[in-house]
């Protein structure tokens, strides 16, 4: 719930300032990283009830993106890891329901951490037809993008 809550007051702050500043504000950027062992991804089992995510999140102001995305991975799962590669751009009006947002995403492997949960959701490992249809935002699309082997610049 306190993640629920968090996400639709991050939003409203940043609908206000798009409104004050007539919508000339930067979107907010993100970052994830697919990471694929066995068949199985490593995904975050959201506690909002939103559904599953791509393990990453929002890029701090003084992080690079690389930076960034590493954090999260490690705070939503406990693993540390190495990005290996690099899947697209998302950057629909639409792709995440609380703010305007932009993700890169990126593929990785595990390089060490153990694995546990956050306040965002509890990290799980599943093959991809047990999610399709139960996924958050548009990390359906970037998963068979990635499946594909398709690069999506948005």
């Amino acid at each position: 719930m306190k993640e629920k809550i968090k996400g639709w007051l991050a939003g409203l702050v940043f609908r206000m300032i798009a409104l004050l500043t007539l919508g000339q504000i930067s979107p907010i950027l993100s970052a994830c990283v697919i990471i694929e062992q066995e068949g199985k991804f490593l995904l975050v089992d959201r506690t909002d009830d939103l559904g599953y995510t791509i393990p990453g999140g929002v890029v701090r102001y003084n992080e690079t993106i690389e930076q960034g995305v590493l954090r999260e991975v490690r705070e939503e799962t406990g693993y540390s890891v190495a990005l290996t590669g690099f899947v697209g751009v998302y950057s629909a009006l639409k792709r995440d329901p609380r703010f305007r947002a932009v993700s890169i995403a990126y593929t990785g492997t595990i390089v060490g951490g153990v694995e546990h949960g956050s306040t965002e959701g509890q990290p799980c490992w599943r093959v991809a037809e047990e999610i399709f249809g139960g996924m958050a935002f548009d990390c359906e699309h970037i998963l068979k993008d990635y499946m594909s082997g398709r690069q999506c610049l948005s």
